[in-house]
């Protein structure tokens, strides 16, 4: 789980799936969070299942601060943006020690910190 990561069900996740856009228009498909067709520019969009595995493309590290207060830690939090197979790119955090080059395959995971709710993150692939 990424420490400090504030757990919601969002419209791109069902079901421990991550879901893509795929344009009624021209059936291109796009990230999951995208408000319109990456292909031909059009708003009426579908959620389509993805494959949820993929490449990164480019990864950072970032340091945040999860707790305010005297006892706060800087935790690190990589950020990367990957390629899915499906063909979409999607901007992600991965877990665990970050790749030390892109191109490392990834594939999605989901944390459940309470009943009901989960959120998509990445773990390198073995």
């Amino acid at each position: 789980m990424i420490e400090g990561s504030h757990v919601a069900v969002l419209p791109h996740v069902a079901a421990d799936r991550l879901m893509l856009r795929s344009c009624d228009d021209c059936s291109a498909l796009s990230a999951p969070g995208s408000a319109h067709c990456s292909d031909c520019g059009g708003t009426s969009l579908s959620r389509v299942p993805s494959c949820g595995v993929g490449s990164i493309v480019s990864s950072t590290v970032v340091t945040s601060r999860p707790r305010r207060g005297p006892a706060a830690v800087e935790v690190p939090c990589t950020i990367a943006i990957v390629e899915l197979d499906d063909g979409p790119w999607t901007y992600a955090w991965i877990e665990g020690r970050p790749p030390a080059r892109s191109g490392a395959r990834v594939r999605v995971r989901f944390a459940h910190e309470e009943p009901g709710e989960r959120y998509p993150y990445f773990v390198c692939a073995a």
